[in-house]
C-alpha cells in the first residue's frame, strides 16, 4: 500500500518548508489520519505508527539542527554497472559540507549494521549531484520504527562492493 508512504513523505516535505504544525495537520487530515480510527486493528495501528513516526521525525530533526538545503533530489547512479534510481529525501547543510537523509516509512525494521549498505547508493548520488563538495553523513531514518543511524559518507562508499553484490542478487 503506497498511501501511508506517499502521505508521510509529503508531510516531511511540508515540515521542512511550512513547519511542523502544518505537516502534522496535513497528515492528521490525510487518509493516514482517517485510518487511525479504522475498524481493522492492523490498519489503525499501522496508520498510528506513521503519525507517531512524524512526531518522532520532528523531534529528531529539531535536535539534529542541521538546516535543510534541498528536498526530494533524484539521481541515477551505477553500482558496478547496475543503474539505481535514488531519491535523497533531505539534503542538509552540515557546516561547509553536505549531508543527506533518507526517510523510510514502510518495510521491516533494519539491522543497524546494514546501514552502510543501505546508505551506499545515496552516498554515490550525493557525490554525483554536488561534485566538488565534501560530505559528512548519510542518515538512514526509519521513521515508522523510530530508529535512525547516521552513516559516515566514507563508510557508505566503502560498502559499494557489498551493495553491488546485493543488487546483483535480486
Amino acid at each position: 500500500m503506497t498511501v501511508p508512504t506517499t502521505c508521510a513523505r509529503a508531510a516531511v516535505r511540508m515540515l521542512h518548508t511550512n513547519g511542523a504544525a502544518q505537516a502534522k495537520l496535513y497528515l492528521g487530515q490525510s487518509k493516514v489520519g482517517q485510518w487511525t480510527g479504522h475498524t481493522s486493528p492492523s490498519m489503525a495501528n499501522g496508520a498510528q505508527a506513521v503519525i507517531d513516526g512524524l512526531d518522532w521525525y520532528d523531534r529528531e530533526d529539531s535536535s539534529d539542527g542541521r538546516p535543510m538545503k534541498a528536498l526530494d533530489v533524484k539521481q541515477v547512479v551505477s553500482l558496478q554497472g547496475n543503474p539505481v534510481s535514488v531519491r535523497l529525501d533531505v539534503v542538509l547543510d552540515d557546516g561547509p559540507d553536505l549531508a543527506s537523509r533518507i526517510v523510510l516509512w514502510d518495510g521491516p525494521d533494519f539491522d543497524p549494521s546494514a546501514a552502510p549498505v543501505i546508505a551506499c547508493a545515496f552516498a554515490h548520488a550525493l557525490q554525483a549531484l554536488y561534485p566538488g563538495r565534501a560530505f559528512t553523513t548519510v542518515g538512514v531514518w526509519q521513521a515508522r520504527r523510530q530508529r535512525r543511524v547516521e552513516v559516515p559518507h566514507s563508510a557508505a562508499l566503502a560498502a559499494t562492493s557489498t551493495a553491488s553484490a546485493t543488487l546483483a542478487s535480486m
